[in-house]
């Protein structure tokens, strides 16, 4: 199995430990929920925005106490994104911008960009908050668009080992632009 494929597996090996959802239960979340929520769902790029915006306020709400790793599947995309991403680059302890480089990313406070070009994480869209207090993570994989409409299937969680392990995933693939994770039992002793 090569680095690229390690993400890949560790996705599909969780994804069937999180009770599925629909669109609806995303309309239905607060943001104080999203501290008890687990769950896996096939959604629309609406929705992911939406639960991609819980994730990325959290970070915003709670400065300087997330390290933040965002796949956009293409540095192109972030240009719709880019006022939110202003604030969460300018809240995080560090931001990690992955996708495949189709555009010149801008540039923003503290922010790394890593190209996975020609890797399987092409096909992935994440969303990981991690630092004290603030564990959360969004991993859903591109599945067969329908009329030219893109899905997601993924998972959320607020689990800190689940974010922990994505971040030692994307370490182990990028060694020298992502530093190794401090533990969430170590990072709360701090």
């Amino acid at each position: 199995m090569t680095k690229q494929d390690t993400l890949s597996a560790f996705y599909h090996k969780l994804l069937p430990l999180f009770p599925p959802r629909t669109e609806g239960y995303i309309n239905r979340l607060k943001q104080q929920d999203l501290q008890h929520a687990n769950f896996r769902y096939i959604f629309s790029v609406k929705s992911m925005i939406e639960i991609s915006h819980m994730i990325e306020d959290s970070v915003i709400n709670t400065l300087g106490g997330a390290d933040t790793h965002v796949s956009f599947q293409y540095f192109s995309r972030i240009n719709a994104q880019l006022g939110q991403y202003t604030k969460v680059a300018e809240a995080s302890k560090g931001l990690w911008l992955y996708g495949v480089s189709d555009a010149p990313l801008p540039q923003l406070a503290r922010t790394t960009g890593i190209d996975t070009s020609g890797t399987p994480l092409e096909k992935y869209w994440f969303v990981v908050a991690y630092g004290p207090g603030i564990y959360a993570t969004l991993l859903a994989e591109e599945i067969d668009p329908e009329e030219g409409q893109r899905f997601y299937e993924g998972f959320y969680t607020f689990e800190p080992n689940a974010a922990f392990q994505i971040i030692s995933l994307l370490h182990h693939m990028f060694p020298t632009q992502v530093s190794p994770p401090i533990a969430p039992q170590d990072q709360e002793k701090e």
